[in-house]
């Protein structure tokens, strides 16, 4: 912090009145001269200012009762809070010698744990701190559970939406705070019960994504993106490990009253060098229960689960959560994951969605999304279908055999396109055709199997069938057609025996 005084601009007659002006000087004087009477030389006592001064000194104040209060000493405090603690430090070894001694105490007020207190009562009582409840007040308390979307996301409880690798989790979340901002139900599925004020606070994906994201949700809903009103977005997040901004999202959720903030993603607003430390984390997630209890407000972080649920095609857990601490605050979650592959030709994701809480609701649904490519030849739609997984796994299973005939089917025609090769190189070495009796022997097929392919190749007018004399009978072959010959009406009783 510099002490000394900056050149300032002079200042502008239309905000500032010469009096006003005078006075500051006068206070600025005085100043230097209280500097230069306790020892200060007169030109540096004149250079110090007295804002930045003051600042330092309050700043050391604050430092010293941070670190009375058990905070973890600030690397850059002010130069004079170590001498400040230290002092403080050997009075509270006199006095503990003194009791040793047997000696009188000196009056309350002047131990450092009195200080402590003090300090502490100032901010407020231990009742307001630790709340109890007698057991008759526990009985008679109405400690209802109210929800903003029923058995589905609960008010003014921390939560998250954790998902897999590239699952949506951000444009699930703009479909749920869309939702609660208009009263639209959530993925056009489930009801709001009433409509509030949402803030996103979305750091990774960019402005860019987020409005297209957020037009095409209000799209699907018949809305105008321009005409909602209680939905904001932020594109810069709180750092959760930073008292300031812990406090600026205080203060915004205080005095923005929103019913449900959502904070996307979570590893860009918090530190990884703790994310295996469960305390550490329980640390820097806790002010977000702390704010939420405060306020009422359902704060949500969006969070990623671990890798090895990008192939599992079961529905996620809350052990399938990356780092420590995340499972262990959320009194309320929504979890996504694969039920198939991403089709990337027509954007289409097959998932599961898992929604529970501490409360005790609980649900699993099978949910499609189909939101297009950016490259495709039509605009990008944000589509959604949400199914019982009854009828999900019924329907994987119709397809699953749907899917089986239509290999056998693949199949089938492959091997009949082999026969029909081969069928066409044997005529071709025996121009004048080869009866069906000898087709079949040589090519190791039976009555049906043979009768099928010499279709299939007459019909094609590939082969033409006709009479041959053979040991001294007539009998129907099949040889390979001219380019001039015409199909062949079917011989007279004409058919392998």
């Amino acid at each position: 912090m510099a002490i000394f005084k900056r050149a300032q601009p002079e200042p502008d007659p239309r905000s500032s009145s010469p009096h006003s002006h005078r006075l500051d000087s006068g206070r600025q004087r005085a100043f230097a001269r209280y500097l230069t009477a306790i020892g200060l030389d007169p030109e540096i006592a004149a250079a110090v200012d007295l804002a930045e001064f003051c600042r330092a000194r309050d700043e050391g104040w604050e430092e010293v009762i941070r670190q009375i209060r058990g905070y973890a000493p600030d690397p850059d405090a002010n130069c004079h809070v170590r001498g400040i603690l230290a002092r403080l430090g050997r009075l509270a070894q006199h006095q503990a010698g003194q009791q040793q001694a047997g000696q009188h105490q000196p009056a309350r007020g002047h131990e450092l744990d009195d200080i402590r207190d003090d300090l502490d009562l100032a901010d407020g009582s231990d009742h307001e701190r630790f709340p109890f409840f007698t057991a008759a007040q526990l009985n008679s308390g109405q400690f209802e559970t109210r929800y903003l979307i029923k058995d589905v996301l609960a008010a003014g409880q921390p939560g998250g939406i954790f998902g897999a690798f590239k699952t949506l989790k951000t444009s699930l979340t703009a479909d749920l705070l869309i939702s609660l901002a208009s009263g639209t139900p959530f993925l056009a599925q489930f009801p709001v019960a009433e409509p509030g004020r949402t803030l996103f606070l979305s750091g990774e994906s960019g402005l860019s994504a987020l409005q297209s994201i957020a037009r095409r949700v209000c799209t699907s809903r018949g809305l105008s993106l321009a005409a909602l009103e209680n939905f904001e977005l932020s594109p810069k997040l709180p750092r959760l490990d930073n008292a300031a901004d812990v406090r600026a999202l205080r203060r915004i959720i205080r005095d923005k009253r929103p019913v449900c903030v959502a904070i996307d993603p979570a590893y860009l607003a918090i530190r990884g060098d703790d994310a295996r430390n469960l305390f550490a984390m329980g640390s820097l997630l806790r002010p977000l229960a702390e704010i939420g209890d405060a306020t009422g407000c359902t704060i949500l972080v969006v969070h990623h689960c671990k890798r090895s649920q990008n192939t599992v095609r079961s529905p996620a857990t809350l052990d399938d959560i990356a780092w420590s601490g995340f499972a262990e605050f959320a009194a309320q979650w929504l979890l996504i994951s694969r039920r198939r592959p991403y089709d990337a030709e027509r954007g289409r994701h097959e998932l599961w969605l898992t929604a529970g809480g501490r409360a005790g609701h609980h649900g699993l649904w099978a949910l499609d999304t189909s939101d297009g490519v950016a490259s495709g030849f039509e605009r990008r739609k944000w589509k959604t279908a949400v199914r019982s997984v009854s009828i999900a796994e019924a329907q994987a299973d119709e397809e699953s055999l749907e899917a089986t005939e239509e290999r056998r089917t693949r199949r089938e025609a492959g091997t009949l396109e082999r026969h029909r090769r081969r069928a066409l190189d044997i005529l071709a070495k025996h121009p004048d055709g080869e009866t069906i009796r000898r087709l079949r022997r040589l090519l190791g097929l039976n009555a049906q199997r043979i009768i099928d392919l010499l279709d299939s190749l007459v019909d094609d007018g590939l082969v033409v069938a006709s009479k041959i004399e053979r040991h001294e009978r007539t009998e129907v072959a099949y040889r390979l057609a001219h380019k001039s010959e015409t199909l062949v009406e079917p011989v007279e009783n004409g058919g392998p025996s």
